[in-house]
């Protein structure tokens, strides 16, 4: 029996490596494709969420940056804000 010396090391277990499945390319693109298909195909079913339209009506006549992570200037957010806090200060156990 004679072994031929090609230079390489034999995969673990002898076995070959598996091919290469799509290019690289590919999976990019079906990718950015899947993103896009979320946002625009499934999110788009946003409206039928029950009390969307009324969110979207309140947000509307409120004129509110829906962006916007916290508001200070409405009334609504600084009496959570303070309810929040002084629950959280005053406890009915009276400790602190």
């Amino acid at each position: 029996m004679v072994v031929k010396e090609t230079g390489t090391l034999p995969a673990a277990g002898g076995a070959s490596a598996p091919p290469a499945a799509l290019n690289p390319w590919l999976k990019l693109l079906i990718g950015i494709a899947l993103i896009l298909f979320f946002i625009f195909g499934i999110g788009s079913l946003a409206q039928y969420i029950p009390g969307a339209r009324h969110m979207a009506h309140v947000i509307d006549e409120r004129n509110l940056r829906v962006t916007a992570i916290y508001y200070t200037d409405f009334e609504e957010p600084a009496e959570g804000s303070e309810r929040i806090r002084d629950s959280l200060d005053y406890t009915p156990d009276g400790k602190p």
